[in-house]
């Protein structure tokens, strides 16, 4: 199964090799190995380090959908380069943002260390990511490559969450979008092999097969707390960082389209669980069997299980709420709405009908567009209903000059689409 995030803290492992080896420190400023790099702010460009960039408090925040409406055209190198187009947040070491393309340009780095050349950074990470921790660890079913998976055909199908509430299965092909940004989320893998990976983590750097793949020391760095998320838990590079009942609790999340993973460990007493699901946004499942666990090796009474069934109510309520918000696409009214549009950031999409239903077809995807009851009554809103962007919000707009334009999106991750002409 796609296990999305977790893949995040193999990448900070494959990064402490490489400061193990000498071939870079965790301060090397990314424009020595990545002269492309920049940000928004040319001053911060010069400052951030190979740990910066995965350490979620650069002020880059988390931008998604340059990477859902545009991933079939999207390169390593792109990704990179990318970056200084994004606007920043907060200052540095202000906040917790979570930037998959910050994340991924780590993975990139790492690449260039290696010895990659620019513009073989996705071939250099996948290289170096084998040989330098699937490999050692005994990972022998873990693996960046889609075709792989398929070719093995051992992998569980991935299913979506529609606006009745129900599960449906969806293409493998989906989880292609994760390709360009693949060492921030595109690991394939299961849990007799994340169970190998866990045990190194619990001892300190040395493989189930004996061989030492990171150093003690340099593993340790990537479990230190970087920036707060809240006032119980904070972010550490490509980990999250808290406490079970008084203990060190190293853990991370993974959501791709139709998989959820949960790995997490507790370093002072051996233990350490992977749970992975074929289902999109069952994170409540997934930690519910992870906390339960925890719960029978120390003789707890369950919490879990009622919190876990609080979160399911809560989110089937949500999505019946959406759902008798909705209502049948007039025709009429959109009309004048169907066509071309483009964005500078997210690129083409077309809108039309087709069978009485509305659409947006972005190339990567197609999503049924469905009318949604809005506050405003003189505003209509639209929310996409499909498992890439459920319930994800637009609205058809008309400038003074009577010219059709799309806003999708809310608040600081709002984009206008200009109409074709």
């Amino acid at each position: 199964m796609m296990v999305g995030s977790v893949t995040k803290s193999m990448t900070t492992m494959l990064m402490a090799t490489l400061v193990d080896d000498g071939l870079m420190d965790w301060d090397t400023p990314v424009v020595d190995v990545l002269p492309t790099f920049a940000l928004a702010d040319p001053e911060l460009t010069q400052e951030i380090t190979v740990r910066n960039l995965v350490c979620a408090c650069t002020g880059v925040p988390r931008r998604d959908f340059e990477l859902l409406l545009n991933y079939d055209d999207l390169s390593a190198e792109d990704i990179v380069e990318s970056l200084a187009t994004l606007e920043l947040f907060t200052e540095f070491g202000d906040a917790f943002q979570y930037s998959n393309q910050m994340v991924a340009a780590g993975g990139y780095a790492v690449a260039a260390v290696a010895g990659a050349e620019y513009g073989s950074l996705y071939e250099g990470y996948e290289e170096a990511i084998e040989e330098r921790v699937f490999e050692p660890i005994g990972m022998t079913s873990t693996t960046l490559s889609l075709e792989e998976v398929e070719a093995g055909n051992n992998y569980g199908t991935p299913h979506g969450l529609d606006l009745e509430f129900q599960y449906y299965p969806v293409s493998l092909q989906l989880e292609r979008f994760l390709t360009p940004i693949s060492p921030a989320g595109a690991a394939w893998s299961n849990v007799l092999d994340l169970g190998r990976y866990l045990i190194t983590e619990l001892d300190q750097g040395i493989a189930p097969s004996g061989p030492r793949v990171v150093s003690a020391e340099n593993l340790k760095v990537i479990w230190e707390p970087q920036v707060p998320i809240s006032a119980d838990i904070a972010y550490g590079p490509g980990w999250m960082v808290d406490e079970y009942k008084g203990l060190p609790h190293i853990w991370h999340d993974g959501s791709t389209v139709g998989f959820t993973a949960n790995l997490a460990f507790l370093p002072d007493h051996d233990l350490g669980i992977s749970v992975l699901s074929n289902a999109r946004g069952s994170a409540g499942f997934t930690q519910a069997v992870r906390f339960r666990l925890f719960e029978l090796v120390f003789g707890l009474e369950s919490e879990f299980e009622e919190q876990a069934a609080f979160r399911w109510k809560a989110a089937e309520d949500t999505i019946a709420e959406l759902a008798a918000s909705l209502a049948d696409i007039d025709q009429a009214a959109v009309t004048p709405y169907l066509g071309r549009y483009t964005n500078d950031a997210l690129g083409e999409i077309i809108i039309e009908l087709e069978d009485g239903k509305l659409i947006m077809d972005v190339g990567e995807f197609r999503a049924e567009v469905r009318e949604k009851a809005g506050d405003d009554e003189k505003v209509t809103d639209y929310i996409l209903a499909s498992s890439m962007a459920l319930s994800f919000p637009l609205q058809f707009r008309i400038t003074d000059e009577g010219d059709p334009f799309i806003l999708f999106g809310v608040g600081v991750i709002e984009y206008t689409f200009q109409k074709v002409k």
